[in-house]
């Protein structure tokens, strides 16, 4: 007897089709075709149906033939998503969390680090800009440090569907950002509670709108509660040479210029007499700390200390870290949010266009 041909597990048999989400949403293959793979194009579908076919896309995990859909010049459900460095500490949980999130709305994301190497060369982020047109993603998350290099206005004009994370000086740009302006206030509000009197505030560079607003929220918490804040217990590191954490690739250690830190403990412990250090981020704090330890100086018992970002290293610093938490988490749901609609609907209205995250307080031992 001739044996019975075994069932495929190839799961292109099992692949669900436009025709299945259709059945389900008791609507047209072409309906459902203008929803998931048609932009812009789908307007003609009423808000609630598209709405319903894309939940049901995603509970029958619905995924589109990638390349296929190039050679029809249709959507990818691929986002690039472009980064100084996916390892930078400053960027490394939002990277995560934009994936988590793309890929809960069934899209995919690429990662371009545009920092460059000496194996790959020097910045890469015209050849990303290239190579994201080449794969004919639907949208760019870009998430680089303004200090870096690279063409923003450039990029939005080659792919109008980019959501930046922090303002990157484009008119008419879509972007999520942290709030540090409330970021400055929290701090300073927390350590006024717990009756710190000399509160000193840390910045990388004055030059900086964010750090601007930093110093606008230091001052207007002080000022709520009837003080002044001190210039003499403001210290811009800039003006004393670039400090922040860098990985040093031949010892394999991250690393933090520690005489800038030490000029920022003479300044304002040692001569103001702070007995608090808001810090301009974690890296910051937990080199604070440990110069401050170096020197006998007890935390909090003398000098209390606040970081911002939430680092997981703030529950291993000694002692563990206060900090802000930016929320990196909701940062990326928002972006996930701007970039759908920019995708299915076009571009938000202006005044739509910057949504700002409301950082929160964090309390450890340091403080």
């Amino acid at each position: 007897m001739p044996r019975k041909k075994a069932q495929s597990t190839d799961k292109a048999d099992s692949r669900i089709r436009l025709a299945d989400i259709a059945k389900a949403a008791g609507v047209s293959r072409g309906v459902v075709g203008r929803v998931l793979n048609g932009g812009k194009g789908n307007s003609r579908v009423a808000e609630a149906t598209a709405k319903r076919i894309l939940e049901i896309a995603r509970h029958m995990k619905y995924q589109p033939n990638v390349a296929a859909q190039q050679l029809k010049g249709m959507r990818t459900h691929m986002f690039g998503t472009l980064v100084a460095s996916a390892g930078d500490p400053l960027r490394s949980f939002l990277v995560q969390h934009l994936d988590t999130e793309a890929v809960k709305s069934g899209y995919h994301t690429m990662i371009g680090n545009t920092i460059g190497s000496d194996t790959v060369g020097p910045n890469q982020f015209d050849y990303y800009v290239d190579e994201l047109s080449r794969r004919a993603v639907d949208g760019v998350f870009c998430a680089i440090h303004n200090w870096f290099e690279g063409d923003r206005k450039a990029l939005t004009e080659r792919h109008p569907n980019t959501v930046f994370f922090e303002d990157p000086g484009v008119r008419g740009a879509h972007v999520v950002k942290a709030n540090r302006y409330i970021a400055a206030r929290l701090a300073t509000r927390h350590l006024l509670e717990r009756g710190r009197r000399r509160i000193a505030l840390i910045v990388s560079d004055l030059k900086k709108p964010t750090c601007q607003d930093r110093l606008r929220g230091f001052r207007d918490e002080h000022e709520a509660y009837g003080k002044q804040a001190q210039d003499d217990l403001v210290f811009n590191a800039a003006e004393h040479g670039k400090a922040f954490a860098w990985h040093n690739p031949e010892l394999l250690t991250w690393q933090f210029p520690e005489e800038v830190v030490d000029l920022a403990i003479d300044e304002l412990v040692r001569d103001a007499g702070a007995d608090a250090l808001v810090c301009n981020d974690d890296f910051w704090a937990a080199t604070v700390l440990r110069r401050l330890h170096a020197r006998g100086v007890s935390v909090p018992a003398h000098v209390a200390v606040v970081g911002y970002l939430n680092h997981y290293l703030a529950d291993w610093t000694d002692p563990p870290l206060t900090t802000i938490d930016t929320r990196q988490d909701l940062a990326a749901e928002r972006m996930l949010k701007m970039m759908e609609h920019l995708v299915m609907q076009g571009p938000l209205p202006e005044e739509d266009r910057v949504v700002e995250i409301t950082p929160r307080l964090v309390v450890r031992g340091s403080s």
